[in-house]
Order: C-alpha cells, then sequence, then structure tokens
C-alpha cells in the first residue's frame, strides 16, 4: 500500500498542476461574463444550499437538503482562506472561484437550469463510463461462456486450474494498481485510460491463441491488471461531478452487471457455429475488437475533469464547482497530505467498509467464474445454459438500479437499507444449500435470487463517497477499497472446489458466511457514523461553513455530516 500510496501522491500532483492549468485557461473567461449577467439579469430563485445551512441540529434535517433560497454562491469562504494565507490547504476549485469571485457577483442559477445543466453531464459521461464498465466485466466473465465450448478440454484443465482462471484477473489488479496509478501522472490522464482499454481488447484477443493453463492465466492476470483503476478511476470522477445524493443512481447505471446477459447471448450465437474454429474462441476474438474500437470513443470523448471540459461554458464549469460546495468533499487539491493517508488506517470505519465489500465480492468471484457450469450441472445443454445464464444479469442490474433510486432518496437510513437488501440473496444461497439438486426449478429460482448481491455492493459504493473528504483521503481508501475487492474475487473461486462438482457446497457456505459478516459490518458502520453526527450536532448547527473549500478529511472538518 505504501507503494499505491506514493503514486498516487504523484498522480494527484500532476494532475492538480494540469487541472491548475487548464482551469486558468478554461476559467479566464469567467471574468468575462460579468457582461453578460449584467446584461441578462437573474431573479433570486431555487439553487442547491450548503449543510451548513439547516436550521435544526436534527439530522432527519439531510433530507430537506435538495432546495433552499440563496441569493449567492458560496465563494466568501474560499476568498477568506486565501486572503489569511491557506491557499495552498483549499481545494483547486475554491482557488479558482476565490480568483473570480468579484468577476461571477451575487448571481444565483435556476433550478431549471440546474437540471439541464446535469442532464449535459449525465448524456456526455455516464454512457461512456457504462460501456467501459460493461466491457470490463464482458472481459473477465467470458472464460464462464468459454468453459461450454471447449475451453477447459483443449486447455487441458485440471482440478482448481479453472478456479485459478477465475482469479487471475484480480491478482493483475492488485499488482499492476501501484504502476498504474504512477503512469497516470507520467503521461495524460485519458489518453493513459484510453490506452489501458485498448490493452484489454489486445489481451482478450491474445487468450484465442493461448494452448496452454500457463499462457490463459498470464493473459487474465495481464487482464486484470489492465483494469485496475477502472473502479477507483469511475468512483472519483463520479464523486469529482455529482453531490452525494445524485451519485447512487449513477453508480448503480455505470457499475452495470449486464455482463451475464451479453455473455449468455454472445454463447447462444456461438451455439450456431458448426465449423473447425473452436466456439470458444470466437468469444474472445469478438469482445477483443470491440473494446479495442471502444478505446478510440474514451480518447476523443471522455474529459480529464470538469474544469478542462470543451462541451462546457465558462458558466457551467462555476456552476459545477459551485454545486460541490455543499457537500464538504471538494474536487481537487494539489497537495498530497499523508496525515490523511494515516488518519484512514486507524479508522475502523475504514475497516468496516474494506470487509464488507470483500465479503460482498466472494460471491461475486464464484458467480462469474462457475454460473454456467452450475447451470449445466443441473443437467441442462450448452445452448440451454447459455439462455438461462442470461436473467442472472438482470437480476444484478435492475435490482441495483432500484436499490440505488431508492437510498438518493435520503442520505438517512443507507446502511440499514442496504444490510437489509443483503437478506435477498442470503436466501437465495439457502435455497441453493438446502433443496435437492432435482428441484430443478427452486435451484434456477435459489440462483436467479443470489445474483441480488450487486444491488448492496454498488449502494455501499454510494455510501463511502459521500462519506470520505479531503482529495489524499480519497484517493488512498478509493485504491484501498479496491484491494478488498479483488481480494475477495480472488478468494470466491477458490471456494468453489472441483471435487465437489457440481454442487459445488463449499461455495455456496462461503456465501452464506460472506453475507452474514457483510450485513454485521455495515450495520456497525452505520451505527458508528450515525453517533458521530449525533455528538457534534452543535457543531454542525453553528459553525459557519468556513471549512466547505478547505481540504480537510471529514475528521477534520467539524461540521461535515456523515450519511448513515
Amino acid at each position: 500500500m505504501l507503494r499505491i500510496g506514493t503514486a498516487l501522491g504523484m498522480l494527484e500532483r500532476n494532475v492538480g498542476r494540469n487541472i491548475a492549468k487548464t482551469s486558468t485557461r478554461a476559467l479566464q473567461s469567467i471574468g468575462q461574463t460579468e457582461q453578460f449577467f449584467n446584461a441578462q439579469p437573474l431573479k433570486p430563485t431555487l439553487v442547491t444550499s450548503t449543510l451548513h445551512a439547516m436550521p435544526s441540529s436534527d439530522e432527519k434535517n439531510l433530507d430537506r437538503i435538495v432546495e433552499a433560497p440563496v441569493m449567492k454562491p458560496t465563494a466568501e469562504q474560499a476568498v477568506l482562506a486565501i486572503k489569511a494565507g491557506r491557499a495552498k490547504d483549499i481545494d483547486i476549485a475554491a482557488q479558482i472561484i476565490a480568483e473570480n469571485a468579484d468577476a461571477m457577483g451575487d448571481q444565483p442559477w435556476t433550478a431549471e437550469e440546474d437540471k439541464k445543466l446535469m442532464r449535459k453531464v449525465d448524456w456526455r459521461l455516464v454512457p461512456i463510463l457504462f460501456v467501459c464498465a460493461a466491457l470490463s466485466g464482458l472481459d473477465k466473465t467470458a472464460i464462464s461462456s468459454a468453459a461450454l465450448y471447449g475451453l477447459r478440454e483443449d486447455l487441458g484443465l485440471t482440478g482448481q486450474q479453472y478456479s485459478w482462471l477465475g482469479s487471475a484477473p484480480f491478482f493483475g489488479g492488485l499488482a499492476f494498481m501501484g504502476p498504474s496509478a504512477y503512469c497516470l501522472q507520467r503521461f495524460p490522464a485519458i489518453a493513459y485510460f484510453s490506452f489501458n482499454i485498448l490493452m484489454w481488447g489486445v489481451t482478450a484477443c491474445a487468450m484465442a491463441g493461448c494452448k496452454s493453463f500457463g499462457a490463459f492465466f498470464a493473459c487474465r492476470f495481464l487482464l486484470g491488471g489492465f483494469e485496475a483503476l477502472l473502479i477507483p478511476a469511475v468512483t472519483l470522477i463520479i464523486s469529482q461531478w455529482y453531490k452525494p445524493n445524485e451519485q447512487p443512481k449513477r453508480m448503480a447505471i455505470i457499475l452495470n452487471v449486464i455482463a451475464p446477459i451479453l455473455n449468455g447471448f454472445i454463447a447462444w450465437l456461438v451455439s450456431y457455429h458448426k465449423g473447425s474454429f473452436a466456439g470458444w474462441k470466437i468469444i474472445f476474438l469478438s469482445l477483443g475488437v470491440f473494446t479495442m474500437l471502444w478505446s478510440g470513443v474514451t480518447f476523443w470523448f471522455l474529459p480529464n475533469n470538469p474544469l478542462d471540459t470543451p462541451w462546457l461554458s465558462s458558466r457551467q464549469k462555476f456552476m459545477i464547482i459551485q454545486r460541490k460546495a455543499g457537500d464538504n468533499t471538494g474536487v481537487e487539491s494539489n497537495t498530497f497530505k499523508w496525515e490523511q493517508v494515516v488518519e484512514a488506517l486507524l479508522d475502523v470505519k475504514t475497516w468496516l467498509i474494506w470487509f464488507a465489500i470483500m465479503a460482498l465480492q466472494v460471491p461475486n468471484g464464484g458467480l462469474t467464474t462457475f454460473n454456467t457450469l452450475i447451470i449445466k450441472g443441473l443437467g441442462f445443454s450448452s445452448l440451454q445454459t447459455s439462455l438461462l445464464a442470461m436473467p442472472p444479469g438482470a437480476m444484478s442490474t435492475l435490482s441495483g438500479i432500484a436499490l440505488s433510486y431508492l437510498a438518493a432518496t435520503t442520505r438517512r437510513y443507507r446502511t440499514p437499507t442496504i444490510a437489509v437488501s443483503i437478506l435477498l440473496p442470503l436466501l437465495g444461497a439457502v435455497l441453493c444449500y438446502s433443496l435437492p439438486r432435482t428441484n430443478l426449478a427452486g435451484q434456477l429460482i435459489g440462483l436467479y435470487i443470489l445474483y441480488t448481491y450487486w444491488a448492496p455492493y454498488v449502494t455501499l459504493v454510494s455510501v463511502y463517497q459521500a462519506n470520505i473528504a479531503g482529495h489524499s483521503k480519497k484517493l488512498f481508501l478509493y485504491a484501498w477499497f479496491f484491494v478488498a475487492w479483488a481480494t475477495g474475487n480472488i478468494i470466491g473461486p477458490q471456494t468453489f472446489r472441483a471435487d465437489q462438482a457440481p454442487a459445488y457446497t463449499g461455495g455456496t457456505v462461503a456465501m452464506i458466511v460472506c453475507y452474514a459478516v457483510a450485513i454485521v459490518c455495515i450495520l456497525t458502520y452505520g451505527a458508528i457514523c450515525h453517533f458521530s453526527n449525533q455528538r457534534r450536532q452543535p457543531e454542525i448547527r453553528e459553525l459557519s461553513g468556513e471549512d466547505d473549500w478547505l481540504d480537510k478529511s471529514d475528521k477534520e472538518n467539524r461540521a461535515f455530516v456523515y450519511t448513515t
């Protein structure tokens, strides 16, 4: 983790310098917009308020901070911080606001204008990130479809070798995380990210040429390495553009689980191939070529950050920055603060989330690798299995979106909601364990219910996004939680023992245990956050908000309100 933290520090400083340079060019025109505002006066309307505008100390007021009357932007605190000689301590976006506060004046923007801006951002960001995440899932989980069409026989796999192939990408992710972060600070961020997507495609195509366990393991290892930054990058991007109550919906859509649907469809198409060329090779070649093409889309259309976005006007960039004032989490800082890393490691909340993520990913690692083999083990043909493997993807994606939309309605009760939602995949695991194998309908229903496990995970991501402040702390924890994600996915396939096929009892028992652990960790985390808010109610109510734009961690900012 020291290597990861060091590399992320270098990345953060370089990105900070790049943002400062690009934002100077992009927002120089803000000063010129004064004439625009003077020529087109705006009426005082409803705009998003900050947490410190809450009139009551009761935590339930968190649900009310959607729209409140505000007559001017929240730039004053940034200006005061710079005048006090604390420019190095504040967020880069705050520096830009402070430098341009006089030019912007005290003009607010309308609620309709805010909605229009975020619709524009959604259509520009979410589809690109959605496809990136879908391709990442497809490239990793295609092994389950390939297993239906001779992969294990052609590679001569024996014993636990297939399980190790399922774990291989996550070993690669752990190994590449630090070096990838270092490379991001040496090369343009979007160009490097696009290069990694290109390499996903190259390695996927290379798998079609593998003839042994060792060669295939190496390709899977490299595949995971090139995909290492996907989840941390998506998490950071969403936290930079959106407020806490807006994040769950976007994360649920982007971090989709449509891979089983698409894999099932591809496998179904391959079932009609009658030539001598192996069907499993067609699967990897098809996915690899499309992934390489998509890397060009990300290179040309994905923006580096809100301040370096050509399709936003100067006013819209200012609005994006101002919207971040209320959640105390900031946008970017150009000073890496190791004390925030130490704080994160000593915080019990960090470890509760870490173990909850790991516990929720153990089932993911096992099911994405073995789902087709589990279904085929019930006596279905390859064609039937490819079709029956599609509904789990729909279950995961739809349950994730539904739970995230529910969670987005409030910043209270998110952790209890997540804990209750885990009971559903737990029920699925119990059904698969207790029902006889001859009960095909019951086994399939249990398996399909199991796939609702993705909903608790993706909603949990939105909780820790909203509860981490301080740019250095965010960078470190997003990487550290990726380690938890990878660890769970490494363990998952190993719980499915070859000598227990086709029932794979060990894998089912492991899922039951992991779901129980996740429930305990999440409820404990929520309770700690709730009592922290209660203890600090006088400070939350009385502080004026001068820390809104300071690059302080959630613990350093005594007015920070945790999502519970």
